[in-house]
């Protein structure tokens, strides 16, 4: 009888513990399946807010795409120049713009664009000043030299190297290279003409020039400029313009 009263005992407490076990197992699941809600609810509200970055970023403004100098190209309106690449009229001249390029070089500080009404952009030009420069005009000379060999590298050898001196005293006399650079009496620069370099300029590229200028005997600028094919049609509009107004 106190077997049978024992065994009785023994079942009992499997039972609880079976018991016991099922309402863990259970609690367990719960918070298991309460993780993987959470989970799940993260990762969609993740993908919701991914999907509104994307649909935003679409909405805004394309990046420019040109390929040409600086990250632009020609017969860009003057329109599109103002209200998409913030571009400023110059008080200058009447059709030259001035503002900061897509893709600007480390080499220059200023950028400007040369426009029509209807040909659009048909010359940009970059350039920044050279100060404490000696009277020979070594430093102008280097910068120009410098802006040349990254040019090379791009379009390869230039038609020209344009190293010239009119007035004989500047020959004689090279310390006095700076007074002639102002006066026009000496000329330095390089140029890469389309049909007689090494191999045929992109992007509608007419002429590239490396100039170099003086504004004081102890101060300058260099620069480069590219024109388009499109200039001649610039010119035209230019010419008509102007008779026009007479």
């Amino acid at each position: 009888m106190q077997h049978k009263n024992k065994l009785h005992h023994i079942c009992i407490i499997a039972l609880l513990m079976t018991t016991v076990s099922l309402v863990a197992c259970k609690k367990t699941a719960d918070a298991t399946a309460g993780t993987v809600a959470v989970q799940s609810a993260s990762v969609l509200a993740s993908t919701i807010e991914t999907s509104t970055a994307a649909e935003v970023m679409s909405d805004a403004a394309p990046v420019s795409t040109n390929t040409g100098p600086f990250g632009l190209a020609m017969a860009i309106s003057e329109t599109e120049l103002v209200s998409k690449l913030g571009f400023v009229k110059s008080s200058k001249a009447k059709h030259l713009f001035e503002g900061l390029p897509p893709q600007p070089a480390e080499d220059f500080s200023d950028y400007y664009a040369v426009t029509a009404p209807i040909s659009g952009i048909c010359k940009l030009g970059a350039s920044r000043s050279i100060t404490a420069v000696s009277g020979t005009g070594e430093q102008i000379k280097a910068a120009a030299d410098r802006i040349a060999q990254a040019l090379e590298q791009q379009y390869g050898k230039p038609s020209l190297k344009k190293d010239k001196v009119k007035t004989d005293i500047y020959s004689r006399r090279p310390q006095f290279w700076m007074v002639g650079l102002k006066e026009g009496s000496v000329s330095y620069g390089y140029l890469w003409a389309n049909g007689k370099t090494e191999r045929e300029l992109p992007d509608n590229i007419l002429n590239i020039i490396v100039f170099a200028q003086a504004h004081a005997i102890n101060r300058g600028e260099v620069g480069v400029s590219y024109e388009f094919a499109n200039y001649a049609d610039c010119q035209k509009e230019w010419r008509k313009e102007k008779g026009s107004k007479s």
